[in-house]
């Protein structure tokens, strides 16, 4: 009779144990689910917001790197300069950011003052490295 009831107890330590165990782990992922859900609400809250915000004349950066400004579009496509004469048409869910107007299209500030130091430095390699960089970009 002893041996009955302490082999029903480690029967009932065990079930305890696993579920227990299997409770943790379910709770676990659902945590996980619940951040994943909300940052990725998040982003497409914020898209949607910049997706309103574009107008015509608006300065704006695609999610592939190109600058340009809205000359038109409608709710699923925009016409966008990118230099003057050339304009592409494309999706408005490919527009990443708006650029403000005091920002540059496409320089990042170091560049410029990893140029200036450049120019004031030994320019003998970099001089005829931006040369050949200059004459690249004016094909």
């Amino acid at each position: 009779m002893g041996n009955q009831i302490l082999a029903a107890a480690t029967a009932a330590k065990t079930s305890t144990s696993s579920s227990s165990s299997l409770l943790l782990i379910v709770l676990v992922f659902g945590v996980l689910a619940v951040f994943m859900f909300r940052s990725q609400s998040k982003r497409k809250r914020a898209a949607q917001n910049t997706q309103s915000q574009i107008m015509n004349g608006t300065r704006v950066r695609t999610v592939h790197g190109i600058y340009g400004t809205i000359v038109d579009g409608d709710d699923r496509n925009v016409l966008l300069e990118v230099s003057p004469g050339v304009r592409i048409k494309m999706l408005r869910q490919a527009i990443g950011t708006i650029v403000p107007d005091d920002e540059p299209d496409g320089l990042n500030p170091t560049m410029q003052a990893f140029e200036d130091t450049a120019a004031d430095g030994d320019t003998s390699q970099s001089s005829s490295a931006n040369a050949e960089d200059r004459s690249d970009l004016s094909r």
